[in-house]
């Protein structure tokens, strides 16, 4: 091997940024965040690079530094790690159970990513038929209006869930919920079913069904939806579309490296 290649294989190191890689790699592997001390003290590093370097990464958002001092990987770094995963190739890997989504149930399908407090629409197959809906791949919408958008939000964490709410709630129609209160009730209740139901919540006339996708931390990916309009999709029939959705999402999370129980439990 080459003298000037590193351990890692690299042809050349830069030692600022092998400790700053260090150093996210022990946050990522700690589940309660770490101190300015004990970054130091795990890995041997000088007092004056560690807190250079933490204040850099914090100055990016790649770190945030917790009320009791300790750090955390920042919301930057999720972001960047959600681009990398929008990336993977949809077409050959997720849209064939789109499509079968569709052929078994005649609705349009919605594939949906989680980022920053809001969904952005990956993938949409039509349904079969003359109606066709708004909706646009790339768009970003905010959560609360839409199948989608409540069935990644029901399983956020506290952080995510500000996030979101720091982004505001749309009212578009009397169905829609949007306070706070009212909506954190509502997440508990898509819970406890495992899907949620846009009730003409974002478009009178439209009724949706999502269920969450999960990566293989059992962080929200996304989610994906059937849409539909309203008369041929009655509450009824809900629970009967909604095993049908449950059992492609289970399938598609398993492909994004999730190992857990499906949808995955969060009282």
């Amino acid at each position: 091997m080459d003298e000037t290649e590193s351990k890692q294989g690299a042809k050349y190191s830069v030692p600022a940024l092998d400790k700053a890689v260090a150093i996210l790699e022990l946050l990522a592997q700690s589940k309660d965040g770490a101190s300015f001390g004990e970054i130091i003290k795990e890995l041997q590093l000088p007092k004056t690079s560690v807190y250079t370097i933490l204040n850099t990464l914090e100055g990016y958002g790649f770190v945030r530094k917790r009320s009791d001092n300790a750090y955390d990987l920042g919301l930057k770094l999720y972001s960047l790690g959600m681009t990398a995963l929008r990336k993977i190739n949809v077409d050959t890997s997720i849209v064939p159970y789109l499509e079968k989504l569709r052929d078994s149930t005649h609705f349009t399908v919605h594939l949906c990513a989680y980022e920053n407090g809001e969904t952005v629409l990956l993938e949409k197959i039509e349904g079969p038929g003359m109606v066709r809906f708004q909706s646009i791949v790339g768009e970003r919408k905010r959560m609360n209006t839409t199948g989608c958008g409540k069935a990644a939000a029901a399983y956020l964490g506290e952080e995510d869930l500000e996030l979101m709410f720091s982004k505001g709630l749309n009212c578009f129609t009397a169905n829609s919920i949007s306070t706070e209160p009212a909506f954190r009730a509502h997440l508990k209740k898509i819970r406890e079913f495992g899907y949620a139901i846009d009730d003409e919540e974002g478009e009178i006339g439209v009724r949706c069904i999502g269920v969450p996708l999960f990566m293989s931390d059992a962080r929200v990916f996304g989610s994906i939806s059937l849409t539909t309009i309203k008369s041929n999709l009655s509450l009824q029939q809900a629970p009967e579309y909604a095993e049908q959705l449950m059992a492609v999402g289970g399938d598609i999370s398993r492909l994004l490296g999730y190992k857990g129980e499906y949808p995955r439990h969060r009282g």
